[in-house]
């Protein structure tokens, strides 16, 4: 398997405080990058994570990543010669590891199953930088996110990347995230502590257990992450959403408050809030809330396309396209937007112009999902 382009950028500056995500893919350090801004170098210590720690590095990567790595000298070969051990095909000598999304896997479990989400994948390689001395740490790209569904549940996903201090270019970040490789450039990113990612971690693992059902099993995750570090805003507002499936109102509210207490501009625990309090028939509360949820989210073009999917399940079709407009002008270039307004189309009978779309939709989209594209655009020509 060749390795996606683009892995490594050189991010401006590195933001030392925690950040905010829930959970997210592969690829090169650029030939010739722009010119980075000078940075100092960050003091981060070289300290293996504990044992029990689901991002600790199993006994069987030390051996691997040391002979992946013994024989070069430079920091960025290093770097390459782990990004090329992970990503090469098990035939070729390589772990083989995939993408998938469907839950998060400590470290270990990536190396038995070979698949890993954004923060498995992040935590592997990280885990894997430290091995053999060359001092990663965990960061979060700002204002990234993606607003999804999971039948009554509705999921913000922010997103988790490797850093590394590269005096004087500026730090070298390792992105695993599809969309965020189509960017161009520099980008900000603010450092996460182990304790924050470890968290983080607990609490993706809640949210899936609660998507299946297990809610027992989703508050031991909740109830780990909001102790791993009580000052996450995202686990308190995980735990919250896990106390509310359990009927617990009041310490939902409780969970929100707190976590609105640590992030004032966490909008999942806003918009988590307004439900709560509509559902008490709390309205004036809750239109507070719902305010100060949509002026802080009108330039999330995510959460505008998430509007329009449910102004679609509505029927309000003038809104739906109001809120694509505004997501595609947030952000041109991804592939989705430009889909659900091809279904905008053609529902007002605009063959010619979901054509359009979804010939841009094909443009931006992976390698991978364009095969889907040209189905839809041949199936759509013959009809």
């Amino acid at each position: 398997m060749l390795l996606p382009k683009s892995i490594l950028k050189i991010a401006i500056k590195s933001i030392a405080f925690g950040a905010v995500i829930l959970l997210a893919a592969p690829g090169l350090w650029p030939q010739e990058p722009a010119l980075p801004l000078p940075a100092k170098p960050l003091p981060i210590p070289f300290t293996l994570m504990p044992d029990t720690s689901p991002l600790a590095a199993p006994p069987e990567l030390v051996p691997l990543m040391r002979r992946a790595t013994g024989r070069e000298i430079s920091t960025h070969r290093k770097l390459q010669a782990i990004l090329d051990v992970l990503f090469r095909s098990e035939s070729d000598g390589g772990l083989g590891i995939t993408y998938d999304n469907s839950r998060t896997r400590t470290v270990s479990e990536v190396l038995q199953d070979r698949k890993a989400n954004c923060i498995s994948l992040t935590a592997l390689y990280v885990a894997a930088c430290n091995q053999v001395g060359i001092p990663a740490r965990f960061a979060e790209p700002m204002n990234l996110n993606h607003w999804t569904r999971d039948g009554r549940i509705i999921r913000m996903e922010r997103h988790v990347v490797a850093l590394v201090p590269m005096f004087p270019m500026g730090d070298l970040v390792a992105d695993f995230l599809p969309q965020l490789r189509r960017r161009q450039g520099l980008y900000l990113v603010q450092t996460l502590s182990q304790e924050r990612v470890t968290a983080l971690f607990h609490s993706n693992r809640a949210v899936e257990l609660l998507i299946q059902g297990q809610r027992d099993q989703a508050l031991a995750q909740a109830e780990i992450a909001v102790k791993a570090d009580p000052t996450s805003n995202v686990s308190w507002n995980i735990h919250g959403v896990v106390m509310k499936n359990m009927g617990q109102m009041e310490k939902a509210e409780a969970d929100y408050r707190k976590a609105l207490s640590l992030d004032p501009k966490d909008t999942a625990a806003i918009g988590n809030m307004e439900s709560l309090l509509l559902e008490n028939h709390r309205q004036i509360e809750a239109m507070k809330y719902r305010q100060l949820g949509l002026e802080l989210r009108k330039k999330d073009p995510y959460f505008q396309a998430f509007l329009a999917e449910e102004a679609m399940e509505a029927g309000l079709w003038e809104d739906a396209a109001r809120y694509v407009a505004t997501a595609i002008k947030l952000l041109p270039y991804e592939s989705n937007f430009y889909l659900l307004k091809a279904r905008l189309d053609l529902m007002d009978g605009k063959t010619q112009k979901a054509l359009t779309d979804l010939e841009l939709a094909r443009r931006w989209a992976l390698p991978a999902e364009r095969e889907r594209y040209d189905s839809k655009i041949a199936m759509l020509k013959k009809s």
